[in-house]
């Protein structure tokens, strides 16, 4: 194709794209005109929009009813994601239904694409600005002694697999993936000097699961992305063989690991971090 025609080709692209947003943006609107929205310049005080489990994400505009982002990841229309507003305060997690989610742009090769997302519960903005968030997605920094304050359902249960192929099963709170440990407890009452500090650095993956004891009657599907979740499919496959199939929104072969979400959506895995130390090879199927 000669440099003339391949030109002629961007310029289309970006005029589709503009005529995309813009539509998609007027549907947004309309969809979410009964509530007042902010943009994002008059939310300076939100740290940070992000996907849980997932990258961050630019905030168009925010209101009582829903959000407008824009995301390097393409959302699907009618599926369910949570995005995570960081406040001075708090750590909201907001359950929400793509409306839809369209081309936005072009950036050097990468793709934009901008989603619309409907809150299953209304947000109380200035509630969430001040730190007093009613809502019980809310989650406030751990206290001294997580297991005498902490709520049942702010805790999660996970089974770490280290790299010798040990394993250890407990409840844990305070994990995040820039950390390079987690706390983990024996249960959600035992005391402080029950816990156990476990460097990421020993670690194969973490598996965030529904039920430690799983179904030992079920049967596992034949391998495959049928029940695959929204995001990219991936297969990993560990330095000791063992593959693990899924997608993930946010892989990064610079990263110290990320989430992937089983293919296999009805077992007893919800999520998986992946540490990517213990990768040996990362396929896309």
């Amino acid at each position: 194709m000669s440099a003339i025609a391949t030109a002629d080709l961007d310029d289309v692209l970006e005029v589709t794209a503009r005529s995309i947003v813009e539509a998609a943006s007027d549907d947004a609107r309309a969809d979410r005109r009964a509530h007042a929205r902010l943009r994002a310049e008059e939310l300076a005080w939100l740290r940070q929009v992000r996907l849980k489990s997932g990258p961050a994400v630019r905030l168009i505009d925010l209101s009582r009813g829903g959000a407008l982002i824009d995301s390097r990841v393409q959302l699907r229309p009618g599926s369910t994601v949570t995005i995570e507003l960081t406040a001075p305060a708090s750590l909201l997690e907001l359950s929400s239904r793509v409306l839809r989610c369209e081309l936005a742009g072009f950036d050097r090769g990468r793709v934009t694409y901008r989603g619309a997302c409907m809150f299953t519960e209304p947000l109380f903005i200035e509630q969430v600005r001040a730190g007093a968030v009613p809502s019980a997605a809310a989650q406030a920094p751990a206290p001294a002694h997580p297991a005498a304050g902490a709520s049942p359902a702010a805790w999660q249960k996970i089974v770490v697999r280290y790299l010798d192929g040990s394993t250890l099963k407990g409840y844990t709170l305070d994990f995040h993936p820039s950390r390079d440990h987690l706390s983990l407890w024996p249960s959600v009452n035992a005391a402080r000097g029950e816990r156990v500090i476990v460097p990421l650095a020993r670690v194969k993956a973490l598996f965030f699961v529904k039920d430690f004891a799983g179904d030992p009657a079920r049967v596992k599907p034949a391998a495959g992305f049928e029940e695959a979740a929204a995001g990219r499919r991936i297969e990993v496959t560990f330095q000791d063989r063992e593959v693990l199939r899924g997608t993930t929104l946010a892989y990064r072969p610079d990263g110290s690991g990320f989430f992937l979400t089983p293919a296999d959506g009805s077992g007893n895995n919800q999520r998986v971090f992946v540490v990517t130390a213990a990768v040996r090879r990362v396929r896309f199927p």
